[in-house]
Formats: structure tokens, C-alpha cells, sequence
């Protein structure tokens, strides 16, 4: 038979104390529990722990001083497990593994983290970029403890709070004739050379877009980075469709580039946390706190293109 925590603490108990009534008034309840925990340690461990002694108490056999140190020992390594959970759940101390496939996430994590870490200096951080699959699989199998990500189809082993909405626009250079205008059609984009960002699900959604608009369109560059298409779209080789920007950084090619929101166009894409349901970890749930209010505040919103009011 198995054996609950409770009668190995009620048995170790009797063992100590030398007696049921003792080992009663310790644990605070009353002798027959002392009495049925040692009858179940007994046969559960198929020895006999103690002597009885009427009006003498128990005393410890042989093999129950063996069974009593091990009891100890395991019982002592089950609180300290107990202690250590705790301390993980409530300390703001330890690693917090990130997990992201915002392509600018570079653009705001660092500030967020070194925020964290001002506060909590005995925080460290991992961060690690891939695609959408890759990072919910990735917090799915314990890999991360939160996730930055594209929220498409609900998971229900995955939590989500979304940060952001995101619209689509179009980023040009800033010498180019469109750049004058305070927003863009499909149609003009369309008639552009473009360059398209080469990532999973990114591809299609754009292409997608520009497909709806039933205008013919050329790609004449791919890049699978935000940041090469950004640099070759300030080289004036074409334009582009982006839904988050880095700020006003401008591009490593150094050149001056525009962002234009897109005419009567609600594509855009919903930048969510992600994380595993159920309680959390204090360092967490700080994390997820500041995430919050980054986006809420004006260096989020810089991260997106709004279209005029």
C-alpha cells in the first residue's frame, strides 16, 4: 500500500516522541490518528517500527530507527523542495527565458529587461528569436517562461494578454513621390517594385494583401529580416509592407525612409504574450506588468503606424 505524507509525519512523530499521546498533542490531533498512521507504516514498510509498553509509550525497533532516518531525511528534503518552490515563485532572483518572433522585439525587450534588471539586479535573462511555431512548442515543453508572439489560432495550453495591434503600412524612401503623401493605397504600393520580408506567416500575409487589392505587383528583393528590408528599401531598390517599426532608429544603410499607413485597410497583426496557465511566478508576472505598461505608454505606440485620425 502507499503511504500519505501525512501518516510518515504522524509515525515519525510517535518515533521521537517515544509516545502516541505525545506525538497526538505535537501534531495536534487526536491519538487514534498517531495510532492508525503507525498501523499503516508498518504494513506499508512490512516491518515492525515500534514496541508498545502499556503506560511506558513506543520505542523504536531496529529497523524503525532505520525507517525513522530515512523518514527524516526524506521528509527534511520534501520541505526544502516546498521552501525552494516558494522562493522561486515569489523571489524576483533566478533567469527569466524569453521567447520571442517580434522581428523588432530588439527594439523594446532590452529596455523593458534593463528596467527589470535596475530593480532586481539578481535577475538574468535569456532571449532567444524564432518563428511562431517554434516559440509556442518551445513554452509548450518548458523551454521558456513567456513568449512574445503573432496571436493567430487560440491555444489552450497557452495563456495570451495581447500588447498591440499593429496596422500594416508601407515604408518607402523619403526621396521617393509617394513619401509626400500622409497615407498610401494597395493599388499605389502595387504598381511599386517591392520587396517582400521573407519570414514564416509574414510571406503570406502580405502577399495575401497585395493579392486583395487585384493589382499585378513585382518582388524584386526578399530579405528575412526587418532590418535588410528596411536597408534596402532606403536604397531605393523598391518598397515595402511592415507592421511594426523600430522607433525612429533609422536603417543600417543610412539612408532616410518614411512609413505611410495604408488607405482604408484594417490588415494588421496583434502582438501577444504568451505564457502557461495557472499560477504564476512572481518574476512573471513583474515581467508581464512591464510589457503592459511599455505598450500602453508613448514608446509603444512609436512601434506601430497609425493611420489619420
Amino acid at each position: 500500500m502507499r503511504l500519505s505524507l501525512k501518516a510518515m509525519r504522524y509515525a515519525q512523530a510517535a518515533m521521537r516522541s517515544g509516545s502516541i499521546t505525545g506525538a497526538a498533542q505535537t501534531m495536534n490531533v487526536a491519538p487514534s490518528a498517531i495510532a492508525t498512521a503507525l498501523g499503516q507504516a508498518e504494513e506499508a514498510f512490512g516491518v515492525t517500527l515500534v514496541t508498545r509498553a502499556r503506560a511506558k509509550g513506543v520505542f523504536p525497533t531496529l529497523a524503525g530507527r532505520e525507517i525513522l532516518r530515512r523518514l527524516d531525511d526524506l521528509l527534511e528534503r520534501y520541505d526544502s523542495l516546498l521552501s525552494d518552490a516558494n522562493d522561486l515563485q515569489s523571489g524576483l532572483s533566478g533567469r527569466l527565458s524569453i521567447g520571442y518572433n517580434a522581428p523588432v522585439a530588439p527594439a523594446f525587450l532590452p529596455s523593458i529587461c534593463a528596467h527589470l534588471q535596475c530593480d532586481h539586479p539578481d535577475l538574468s535573462f535569456s532571449l532567444l528569436e524564432g518563428t511562431n511555431t517554434e516559440i509556442r512548442g518551445g513554452l509548450v515543453e518548458g523551454q521558456f517562461d513567456v513568449i512574445l508572439f503573432v496571436e493567430e489560432m487560440p491555444d489552450p495550453q497557452i495563456e495570451t494578454r495581447a500588447l498591440i495591434f499593429a496596422p500594416t503600412y508601407c515604408l518607402c524612401p523619403a526621396d521617393h513621390p509617394l513619401a509626400k503623401q500622409d497615407s498610401v493605397a494597395v493599388e499605389q504600393i502595387a504598381r511599386e517594385p517591392l520587396i517582400l520580408l521573407d519570414r514564416p506567416a509574414a510571406r503570406g500575409y502580405y502577399l495575401d494583401l497585395l493579392e486583395k487589392s487585384g493589382a499585378s505587383f513585382e518582388i524584386v528583393a526578399t530579405g528575412n529580416s526587418t532590418e535588410m528590408v528596411r536597408s534596402l528599401v532606403a536604397a531605393g531598390i523598391g518598397l515595402s509592407l511592415l507592421n511594426m517599426r523600430p522607433g525612429d532608429a533609422p536603417s543600417y544603410a543610412g539612408s532616410g525612409i518614411r512609413c505611410l499607413p495604408i488607405k482604408d485597410s484594417t490588415s494588421g497583426v496583434t502582438i501577444s504574450m504568451g505564457f502557461p496557465p495557472g499560477p504564476r511566478r512572481q518574476v512573471l508576472q513583474v515581467f508581464i506588468d512591464c510589457c503592459e505598461a511599455y505598450f500602453d505608454g508613448p514608446k509603444g505606440h512609436d512601434l506601430v503606424v497609425r493611420g489619420p485620425v
